[in-house]
């Protein structure tokens, strides 16, 4: 069991790189401008002299590759190599493939706009699902997870998204002095963390639910026979009522939330205080006060 669920996650890897080298031939190769990170070097240097990038990032990864085996864990490493190997043979096979023929090309300098958006979206979502996966896609990824692994406290998109500006500002001198790459390439970026944190953020967020009222015990039984939820009853005393009544907490997935708020409209008497929470920071939030 354990060695197919391995097996599905190194071909969803492959699956990830192939699309994301889909994604650089649709939208970044024929609108001349340099996505991000490490792949964005390789893609100013493809534009300059006419070299295959996929050829360059597989290079170019290979000293990156050997310090995530130093510094990060084998796991993390292997996934990784497999995500850089893919991707860079996807690029090399597909690049001058029947696939140019659907490849968005600019017409006109008010549509140039599209295409950093969409790639940016479409790389975010592939990003976050590598993260999921326990690799990244190496470059300046991989960089970015020494830092963090050596200064934790620090936020692994910014860090990605400030070594991505400065790329994006050379590439104003590869491409003719001109803006409109500089620009895209921003876009690109931001487009793409935006995505990834997004994705990254409503995973870990959860809903905490503080319900004070009469009947606990009875609710309590409805929301765990219906959802089969955990919850917590505390004694709750009104401190200007001078009321003895009882408090349910209970945390659930966002998804859960609705069904949760649909079984307490059948206790009017409740008084229920919602809260968004992000439940790795809970985690160690309870872990630090000893609970």
């Amino acid at each position: 069991m354990q060695h197919t669920k391995k097996t599905l996650i190194y071909i969803s890897i492959v699956i990830l790189a192939s699309l994301s080298a889909i994604n650089y031939i649709i939208f970044i190769f024929p609108n001349g401008f340099a996505s991000s990170g490490l792949d964005g070097i390789c893609t100013m240097i493809q534009d300059t002299f006419n070299v295959n990038m996929g050829y360059l990032s597989l290079l170019l990864n290979l000293p990156l590759i050997l310090s995530a085996y130093i510094y990060l864990n084998r796991d993390f490493a292997i996934r990784t190599t497999l995500y850089i190997v893919s991707f860079s043979l996807a690029v090399i096979f597909l690049k001058d493939s029947s696939l140019c023929s659907y490849c968005y090309i600019t017409e006109s300098g008010s549509s140039i706009i599209l295409a950093p958006i969409v790639a940016g979206a479409i790389r975010g979502i592939i990003y976050s699902f590598t993260l999921k996966a326990n690799c990244c896609s190496g470059g300046i990824d991989i960089v970015a997870a020494v830092v963090k692994k050596k200064m934790p406290h620090l936020n692994l998109m910014n860090i990605i998204f400030f070594i991505n500006m400065t790329i994006a500002a050379s590439s104003y001198f590869v491409y003719a002095m001109r803006f409109d790459p500089v620009i895209c390439s921003i876009i690109y970026s931001f487009i793409t963390s935006s995505t990834s944190k997004k994705i990254q953020a409503d995973e870990k967020e959860t809903v905490k639910f503080e319900i004070i009222t009469s009947h606990a015990q009875t609710l309590y039984e409805k929301i765990s026979s219906e959802l089969h939820l955990p919850a917590t009853i505390m004694e709750a005393h009104g401190a200007y009522s001078g009321e003895n009544k009882e408090m349910i907490i209970c945390v659930t997935d966002k998804s859960v939330a609705p069904l949760v708020e649909k079984i307490l409209t059948k206790f009017p008497d409740c008084v229920v205080f919602k809260t968004v929470v992000d439940s790795s920071q809970m985690i160690v939030n309870y872990s630090k006060s000893g609970v």
